[in-house]
């Protein structure tokens, strides 16, 4: 995720700048590792917000990532964008936001990316936001619900793979490990 010195979704045209060239670099780093995929909370601070976001925050993250967009284009790079839960980010929680923005973005390298762990704080119904997501989905994180070992909590594992299935993905699927 951004820094706070780094958020695209500020209100200060400084912050927005900074994470203009941190977004640039971390493609250009990307395609120089030979990577086709640059992934994480790319449209604001990897932080727990004192606010809602504002209308000029999400236009100006927007604007960022369109701008990333294009380099990664020019790159032979994706841009996957991790929707997180609400003490991570305040911008994009929900699949259905995430599709919204991706819209707004409007570039074809820009996909989201779901996270087993996100959704089960945020997603009413994590197979549903999967099928949502279809053919936008870019990159997805399996992980439990306490972040313990898979099969400890509560996550609904065959449904999420009968909707990963159910839209054909045929990408990654990373455990995020948080146990020893």
């Amino acid at each position: 995720g951004l820094p706070v010195s780094a958020d695209v979704s500020s209100e200060d045209a400084d912050v927005v700048a900074a994470g203009d060239a941190l977004l640039a670099a971390a493609v250009r780093t990307t395609r120089d590792v030979g990577g086709t995929t640059l992934g994480g909370i790319l449209f604001s601070a990897h932080a727990k917000y004192g606010a809602k976001p504002t209308a000029q925050g999400r236009r100006n993250s927007v604007a960022a990532v369109s701008r990333a967009a294009a380099v990664a284009e020019a790159a032979g790079v994706d841009l996957v964008l991790e929707l997180v839960n609400r003490f991570e980010s305040n911008l994009l929680n929900t699949t259905a936001q995430g599709l919204a923005y991706l819209d707004d973005v409007g570039s074809p390298v820009v996909k989201l990316h779901l996270d087993t762990f996100h959704m089960n704080i945020e997603e009413a119904n994590p197979a549903a936001a999967i099928r949502l997501a279809g053919d936008r989905l870019g990159y997805f994180h399996v992980g439990e619900s306490n972040r313990g070992y898979l099969g400890d909590g509560v996550i609904d594992f065959d449904a999420q793979f009968d909707a990963l299935l159910d839209i054909g993905y045929s990408k990654d699927i990373v455990f995020e490990s948080f146990s020893t």
